[in-house]
């Protein structure tokens, strides 16, 4: 701004002013705040210029969310990083109008989940008790909106996937110190409470994980090593449910000739010098860890069928709306009579259960939605890769569908529709399935150019033909 632009604005030089008055008296006072006042002032810079570095601060954190439940759980550091990065992308929205708004078809039916949810909240008993419930929600379609607004191409899907899969390597390697050194407990948990959405969140890694150790050969060691870790940690969970949803991708990778005979081979080869090595050196403890389990193994299965009558029984009673999030656990103690394990706070175990009870039938049509719809997109972007023989864009379509398969098999016995997986893969299905999309847009008229330059060619040689003859 010019001098004589600041003349002709005194409200300007006022607040210039003020500002630099206030940051003197405040470094005059406290010198060290000045160096707080040019970090904080470089920090905001770098969130409003980078909203989607910030988002990947955001997906490596998601894994580690129970630990960084500060200044409290239902206003967490994660949801602080969200609230950060959708203000950025408002911001960079507002300030440029040439920001491209994407609004697939399955952002609608997000957008429908979420009002849904919403009015099953106003018409609850207890609204105020599901507050927190439909905060987490409105971080993950938060979560949703912001990967498919804020990652573009092949490169950042894999680059978000690198930041994810490093989380949850780190992940594991804090739980195995935890079980193996500090012998916290009989199962590892890491950064979460419960062990089973533990092993769900690394279940669903390790086909993303597998993908990077082919298509970043640079780092391929380092893949690999987290490969090695994840699937140690994910084997110590002793999580059935876990397993039942790698048995499911084994099953259909081997059905529909999607995984190679030798990746197969490979990862259960991966498993087993695992299991050995681990019953090799720490047979004591994981001997222990097993009696542990198998005690209470057919407890766990009495308790979850108790758990889900008691889910069918409150969706009869409030069919359209269900019982409001977070409810499940007040209104199903009544009808856990025949529960073996007393549950101070009892969830589902079932997140398709547990979304019918709390939501309502409407609420679990669309969530059930929302996968097909993810799924859909991933097989028309394998399609298309296939027709344009993209060996990089089958392996991540493949990839990003063997996730798929064990997030939905393996929620079927675990509560895990508020955790990253369901959401960052449906919002790298619809990054990929866009890429996808404008490479046929921009290869459709360069091909119909080519088409018309070879036949205005063959129309000139005809013309010269006839005028040599």
């Amino acid at each position: 701004m010019s001098l004589a632009a600041l003349r002709r604005d005194p409200p300007s030089i006022a607040l210039a002013a003020l500002v630099g008055a206030a940051m003197g008296l405040i470094v005059g006072r406290l010198p060290l705040a000045g160096v707080a006042i040019v970090l904080a002032a470089a920090g905001a810079v770098f969130v409003l210029m980078r909203p989607d570095l910030v988002l990947l601060v955001m997906i490596a954190a998601l894994p580690w969310e129970n630990k960084l439940h500060y200044p409290s759980a239902s206003l967490s550091t994660v949801k602080g990083i969200g609230a950060l990065v959708m203000f950025a992308y408002l911001v960079r929205l507002l300030s440029n109008r040439r920001t491209t708004v994407h609004l697939p078809a399955l952002m609608a039916v997000v957008s429908a989940l979420a009002i849904w949810i919403g009015l099953s909240l106003v018409v609850s008993a207890d609204p105020s008790e599901g507050m927190e419930k439909l905060l987490r929600w409105g971080l993950f379609f938060s979560f949703f909106f912001l990967v498919v607004q804020l990652v573009d191409g092949r490169r950042e899907i894999r680059r978000a996937l690198r930041w994810f899969t490093c989380s949850v390597a780190a992940a594991a390697v804090y739980a195995l110190w935890l079980f193996l050194v500090a012998h916290s407990g009989y199962r590892v948990a890491g950064p979460l409470e419960d062990p089973n959405d533990f092993a769900y969140l690394l279940a669903c890694t390790l086909p993303l994980t597998a993908y990077l150790i082919g298509a970043d050969r640079r780092r391929r060691v380092l893949w690999a090593a987290c490969f090695v870790v994840i699937a140690a940690a994910m084997l110590a969970t002793f999580s059935r449910g876990a397993l039942v949803g790698i048995g499911a991708l084994l099953l259909w990778g081997v059905l529909t000739r999607r995984i190679p005979t030798w990746a197969l081979a490979t990862g259960l080869v991966t498993a087993a010098i695992v299991a050995g090595l681990a019953f090799t050196i720490w047979r004591p403890l994981l001997d222990t860890a097993l009696q542990q389990k198998s005690h209470i193994a057919q407890g766990n299965i009495e308790s979850r069928q108790s758990l889900w009558s008691a889910a069918i029984k409150l969706s009869e009673r409030r069919p359209l709306t269900g019982v409001g999030p977070g409810r499940f656990p007040k209104e199903a103690r009544p009808l856990l009579r025949n529960n073996p394990i007393e549950l101070e706070k009892p969830v589902t175990h079932n997140t398709y259960l547990e979304i019918l009870a709390e939501n309502g039938i409407p609420a679990l049509l669309l969530f059930i939605a929302y996968l097909a719809g993810t799924w859909l997109l991933l097989r028309r972007a394998l399609a298309r890769a296939l027709r344009r023989e993209d060996a990089d864009g089958r392996r991540l379509a493949t990839a990003l569908q063997a996730s798929v398969v064990i997030a939905i098999v393996a929620a079927t016995f675990l509560s895990e529709e508020l955790t990253s997986p369901f959401w960052l893969l449906g919002g790298l299905a619809v990054v990929l399935a866009r890429e996808g999309s404008r490479a046929s847009s921009a290869g459709r008229p360069a091909e119909a150019a080519r088409s018309g330059s070879r036949a205005g060619s063959g129309r000139a040689q005809a013309r010269a033909l006839a005028v040599h003859t």
